[in-house]
């Protein structure tokens, strides 16, 4: 979430996260839930929990809401720890949750209750509130400085917060009784027949629930603490635009939904596998030209060195023509055609000995007056 409510969506389990230099730029971050356990074997899984530990700790201002495996991974991203449900059973209900006089306090909170009381506010007060949930996991000790918010019999930490920075909760209210019906429940192969009937009735008796609450509290934080400009009717539709996305994500009424889903599910692996692959490989060649590139950069760069040398040679020997190689070149010249005119001289002389040598010879040879 960015301000002026631009929306981004990135999917984590594919080792998608903002870049950490854009973090100044964004308002929030939502972590949601997962298939996935917040203590699998997953490498994304691990630079997820590093990531928000870096946000909380480096970024501030940025907020976080983490809900259901982000609420788990949160914790473990600041010292606290998440694990299986106490019993070993999946949760997958209506469940009420003990709020702490520190939940009753906040400004958020209190916000969204004046616009949603609480479902059994009339005989409980603030107290007690209802949400649907759905985990195999949950936050068994809270993060060092963290604030308990709630807790049911299902789990000790069913919400938390750390000063102004993060809010997390176990349960969903963005999901309606409805989409939990359609997009959890079936793929729940822990639970008996019994237990799922039982899960669908903890929803569908006892009236309304308390997730409109939870999500105008939710819309508040993110929005720096405070439910300003919204109401009741924007709150109610935001809710209902995102359920109707839900059940349209799972509208599937085929008996094979369940392999349907492991096909899909399969499938996209398979494909996920395939570009991280191609991934791979185009990475490893930009590290090659990298290193290719570095090692071209360090001879261009002595290569470079000896230029600048040569320059500075070559502007000395400029110098020293300009003051003293120069003139002597000059004089070099005059001298040189000096040396010119006196060879022609000498020449000249030769020429002119090597006549009176002959009319020498003539004079010793009697041949004078034969000249």
């Amino acid at each position: 979430l960015r301000v002026r409510l631009r929306r981004e969506h990135f999917r984590c389990w594919n080792d998608e996260r903002p870049a950490v230099v854009d973090l100044p730029t964004y308002a929030g971050l939502v972590v949601t839930g997962s298939h996935h356990g917040c203590n699998d074997a997953h490498a994304w899984i691990g630079n997820l929990r590093a990531f928000l530990r870096h946000v909380v700790e480096e970024h501030p201002r940025v907020r976080i809401l983490a809900t259901c495996f982000g609420h788990q991974l949160l914790a473990q991203a600041l010292g606290g720890a998440a694990g299986p449900n106490p019993g070993g059973a999946f949760v997958l209900r209506r469940e009420s949750l003990e709020c702490e006089d520190a939940m009753l306090e906040r400004d958020d909170f209190r916000a969204a209750a004046a616009m949603f009381p609480p479902s059994g506010a009339a005989s409980e007060g603030l107290r007690r509130i209802r949400v649907v949930e759905s985990h195999g996991d949950c936050v068994t000790s809270l993060p060092p400085g963290a604030t308990l918010l709630a807790s049911s019999s299902t789990a000790a930490v069913e919400a938390f917060a750390v000063g102004d920075v993060a809010l997390a909760w176990q349960g969903h209210p963005e999901l309606s009784a409805d989409a939990v019906e359609r997009k959890i429940l079936p793929f729940i192969a822990s639970l008996s027949a019994e237990e799922k009937e039982a899960s669908v009735a903890s929803w569908n008796t006892g009236g309304r629930d308390d997730a409109l609450l939870l999500v105008a509290m939710a819309r508040g934080f993110l929005r720096g603490g405070t439910c300003d400009g919204d109401d009741a009717e924007v709150v109610t539709r935001h809710y209902e635009c995102a359920d109707e996305i839900f059940l349209n994500m799972t509208s599937v009424t085929s008996t094979s939904v369940t392999s349907l889903a492991d096909a899909a599910e399969a499938t996209f692996l398979r494909v996920s596998d395939a570009l991280r692959a191609d991934v791979d490989a185009v990475s490893a060649e930009f590290r090659h030209l990298a290193a290719m590139n570095q090692s071209a950069g360090a001879r261009y760069a002595a290569i470079g060195r000896k230029v600048g040398d040569a320059h500075v040679f070559a502007d000395k020997v400029r110098k020293v023509q300009e003051t003293g190689i120069a003139p002597q070149l000059a004089r070099l010249e005059e001298i040189e055609a000096s040396v010119g005119s006196l060879e022609s001289v000498a020449n000249a002389l030769d020429a002119r000995c090597a006549e009176l040598e002959r009319r020498f010879a003539r004079v010793v040879n009697g041949e004078v007056g034969n000249a």
